[in-house]
C-alpha cells in the first residue's frame, strides 16, 4: 500500500525505516555558469537539490537518468563532485536517460549504475533498475531486462520490490509523448503480472504524475532543473525544481511526497 502525502507533510508525519530520494533529469552542462529555461542554472539547482536531500536525511539516492545535458565529460565530473561535496556519506545509484547515451556515461558511472538483474537492497526492499534508452529521445525496454527482474523477484519472495526506469510508461497527452517509451504497453502488462513489485518510478517528463496499476503506484518526479508543461506545445512551468522522497517501511508499505528547493 502506498500513501501519497502533500508536498510538505504535516509535523506529525513519522518517517519509515528506509528513506530513498529520487532525483532526475539534472541536465548538467560543461559550463557551470550557463542558465536555460526559466533562467535556471542546472548546476546550481542540482546543488540545492542535494543540499535539500542531505537535510532530509536519506538512506540512499537514486538518480533516474539524463544526468548530462550536453554529452560532455565535464557534466559527469560536475555530477560526481556535487555528490561528494553535498552528500558524501549517502550511497547512490544511477540509471541512464536518453541524454546519457554518449561516450562518457559508462566509463564514469558504470560502477554506480543500477542494472536489471543486480538489485540494490535497502532493508527489506530490493530496488531494480531498467535501462530504457533506445533511439534518440525515444525509449524501449528489452524483454530480457524484464525477465531478469522477474527472476530476482521470484528468488526473493520475502522482500519487497520497486522498479525504476527513465522513460514514461503512460502517455501524458503532451508534446513529451513524441519522446515516448515505444513498448510502454508491454512494460505495464509485465508490471501487472508482477504482484510482488510494489511500485514503479520514472523521470523524463520533468513533471509530477501519479498513476495506479491494480492498486500499485507508478510515479514520476520533478526535474532537478526545468519543469516541463504537460501541454500539446512545448512550455515551461514556473514551478521550482525538486525531488521525490520515498519512505520504505519494512512491512512493504511506503509513503511518498515531493519537496522543492523554494
Amino acid at each position: 500500500m502506498v500513501t501519497i502525502l502533500p508536498e510538505t507533510p504535516s509535523q506529525g508525519y513519522q518517517r519509515s525505516l528506509m528513506r530513498l530520494i529520487q532525483i532526475t533529469d539534472c541536465h548538467l552542462l560543461s559550463d557551470t555558469t550557463r542558465t536555460a529555461y526559466g533562467d535556471i542554472n542546472p548546476y546550481s539547482s542540482l546543488q540545492q537539490c542535494l543540499q535539500l536531500s542531505q537535510a532530509l536525511a536519506p538512506d540512499a539516492l537514486l538518480i533516474t537518468g539524463d544526468i548530462s545535458g550536453d554529452d560532455s565529460a565535464n557534466s559527469y565530473t560536475h555530477f560526481t563532485r556535487l555528490l561528494n561535496d553535498y552528500c558524501p556519506s549517502i550511497p547512490f545509484k544511477v540509471i541512464p536517460g536518453n541524454h546519457d547515451v554518449n561516450p562518457y556515461f559508462n566509463p564514469m558511472l558504470k560502477r554506480a549504475t543500477l542494472t536489471a538483474g543486480s538489485a540494490w537492497q535497502l532493508g527489506q526492499w530490493h530496488i531494480h533498475g531498467i535501462d530504457s534508452t533506445f533511439s534518440g529521445t525515444r525509449g524501449r525496454v528489452e524483454t530480457q531486462q524484464l525477465n531478469s527482474i522477474s527472476g530476482e523477484v521470484d528468488a526473493h519472495p520475502d522482500h519487497f520490490h520497486l522498479v525504476a526506469l527513465h522513460h514514461h510508461p503512460f502517455t501524458t497527452g503532451s508534446w513529451m509523448d513524441k519522446h515516448e517509451l515505444e513498448n510502454a504497453d508491454e512494460v505495464i502488462s509485465w508490471f501487472r503480472q508482477q504482484e510482488k513489485i510494489e511500485a514503479m518510478i520514472y523521470g523524463h517528463i520533468h513533471a509530477v504524475r501519479e498513476h495506479a496499476v491494480d492498486g500499485r503506484a507508478v510515479l514520476s518526479a520533478p526535474s532537478s532543473c526545468w519543469q516541463w508543461r504537460m501541454t500539446p506545445e512545448f512550455g515551461v512551468e514556473s514551478t521550482a525544481p525538486g525531488l521525490r522522497v520515498i519512505d520504505l517501511a519494512p512491512d512493504g508499505t511506503f509513503s511518498t511526497f515531493i519537496r522543492r528547493i523554494r
